[in-house]
């Protein structure tokens, strides 16, 4: 049995779509915010921690709008399944 766990093999798919969200989050959202920071605050340090910190705000807000819309599409799934509520007419 623990010899045909050996055996396995875990294939990882990345579309380009994904590199591309990645690239563009990482790219983007680090030079907007090394130059916002570095501008707001006169200082390249400060640019450098914006840089750093903007991609991961960027995910988090993602991640949250995410989980939102799928609140809201479970939500109005769970409503329209309920057959009792609706009427023929």
């Amino acid at each position: 049995m623990s010899k045909k766990k050996q055996d396995e093999f875990v294939i990882y798919v990345v579309t380009l779509s994904s590199v591309k969200r990645y690239m563009s989050i990482e790219f983007i959202g680090g030079s907007c915010g090394f130059i916002i920071a570095q501008k707001a605050l006169q200082s390249d340090l400060f640019g450098m921690i914006g840089s750093m910190i903007a991609p991961i705000a960027i995910r988090r807000v993602l991640q949250w709008q995410q989980r939102i819309s799928e609140r809201h599409l479970h939500f109005g799934l769970r409503t329209l399944s309920r057959t009792g509520k609706l009427s023929p007419t």
